[in-house]
């Protein structure tokens, strides 16, 4: 089977790739900028290219033809329409990969949210300025672009949505810095408690996914969710961490308003898991057609906080969040002084105002 990954050089298309080579029925290819240490190895065709450019983009494809492609770089509807001017009627699947955040981007959405709630939801109006809005409207409109030409010609396109994806060799070290945080000690922030629900992914439940969608005709023209099967919050995630490496942080509970307000720009690195409304995509669709049957929770979670150790150890890149440890830091301690010197006895006791 002849395969392009349009993006493999990075957390799951490189192990997505890998994976592929492994099974030895493959001819895997793979479009990329170009990085040295791209960590694929021999037995991969490796194209080099911008994927802005209309130029490199039809230039893949050109006297060719795949049976899948798995594109991990459309991020707005000019990204979609380069490809589908590309790959239509040279691909006999075309995965686009997804965010759940087309969901999230549309301010009030359902709990769970299940795939046809998107065509409802309304992702028009103005939203705050954060890279989740703009990264969730950008692949709505990448969505759009595809289903449109779904309707028109035909084109093989399968959404799949995903939310945040845990696991070995996750680049963003989003857990890899709450494993930093609680083995340096010292107190955690918890935004509004860290009690907001969500559902991750894990990387390896998605590969496994992946691949079996270039083997099987079932799912195009669909959308899928593919998450967890628990629901977690950020406190079960410190929690589960503190566990395994039989440790016990302190906990800071501070107004998520408030912690939002002091840490500024660095809000979204140091609190990666924390959201006002809850998270919860669907994963029933995924469970009847997709057959998808998601590892537990505590087995990924003990994968993902073991290679995180193996990392930080070994002297790898530091999580991004550890840039900011001091202001989560001088945060608790302000938020405690606060509570410290909160008269309780005045509050409860003094008259009702008016």
């Amino acid at each position: 089977m002849k395969v392009l990954i349009l993006g493999g050089s990075r957390f799951v298309g490189r192990r997505l790739a890998r994976e592929l080579l492994e099974d030895g029925s493959h001819q895997v290819a793979v479009f990329t900028r170009g990085r040295a240490d791209d960590g694929l190895g021999p037995g991969v065709e490796r194209l080099r290219g911008d994927r802005r450019s209309a130029a490199d983009v039809r230039a893949i494809a050109e006297g060719r033809s795949f049976d899948v492609v798995y594109d991990f770089l459309s991020y707005d509807a000019r990204d979609a329409r380069l490809a589908i001017e590309a790959f239509d009627g040279r691909t006999a699947r075309f995965v686009h990969i997804s965010t759940c955040s087309v969901y999230w981007c549309a301010g009030e959405f359902p709990c769970p949210v299940e795939e046809d709630d998107y065509a409802r939801l309304d992702a028009a109006r103005e939203r705050p300025s954060s890279i989740e809005y703009a990264y969730g409207s950008g692949k709505r409109g990448a969505e759009d672009e595809l289903r449109r030409a779904r309707e028109a010609t035909g084109f093989p396109v399968t959404v799949i949505r995903m939310p945040i994806v845990a696991g070995e060799e996750d680049a963003s070290l989003r857990y890899a810095g709450y494993v930093q945080r609680v083995a340096g000690g010292g107190p955690l922030v918890l935004p509004d408690g860290g009690h907001a629900p969500f559902r991750h992914v894990y990387v390896a439940d998605v590969t496994r996914a992946l691949r079996s969608l270039a083997a099987s005709a079932t799912g195009v023209g669909e959308a899928y969710n593919l998450a967890g099967g628990e629901i977690l919050t950020l406190r079960r995630v410190v929690d589960g961490i503190a566990r395994l490496m039989g440790c016990e942080p302190e906990r800071v509970a501070i107004p998520a308003a408030r912690a939002r307000r002091a840490a500024g720009d660095a809000y979204a690195t140091l609190f990666p898991f924390s959201q006002e409304a809850a998270q919860v995509p669907s994963i029933r669709k995924a469970r009847r057609d997709l057959a998808w049957e998601p590892t537990p929770w505590e087995t990924w979670l003990e994968r993902s906080v073991r290679w995180a150790q193996r990392h930080l150890e070994s002297g790898g890149a530091p999580p991004p969040a550890s840039e900011h440890r001091a202001l989560e830091i001088a945060l608790a301690g302000r938020w405690r002084d606060a509570m410290l010197s909160f008269d309780a006895e005045a509050w409860t006791s003094s008259e009702p105002p008016g």
